[in-house]
């Protein structure tokens, strides 16, 4: 697959900035960020990258460890909307049973 006819975007410095800092400090995974500002995922990928590559190694470690705390939120969020959704079913049906 050739790039030959298509022109790439040129991003402005502030505008990679930007959606560096959305991902490193606001939260917002690649992929939202991406879709967000509509442009290539890779793209937000390296600039992310970019801009914890000029912080200093505390400053990394912290936003690596809230990357790890976040996506550990969120897995307990999914698991704990399974297990909602679980017993309202079994309320359900035990308030059926019951009349």
């Amino acid at each position: 697959m050739s790039l030959a006819g298509k022109p790439r975007k040129i991003y402005s410095a502030e505008f990679r900035a930007k959606a560096a800092q959305l991902c490193n400090e606001k939260g917002y995974t690649i992929d939202q960020v991406a879709a967000q500002l509509g442009c290539c995922r890779e793209s937000v990928r390296r600039w992310k990258e970019a801009a914890k590559a000029k912080l200093a190694p505390p400053a990394v470690r912290q936003i690596e460890h809230d990357e790890s705390e976040l996506k550990r939120l969120r897995k307990e969020n999914t698991q704990l909307k399974t297990e909602v959704e679980i017993l309202k079913k079994a309320t359900a049906y035990f308030a059926r049973e019951i009349q």
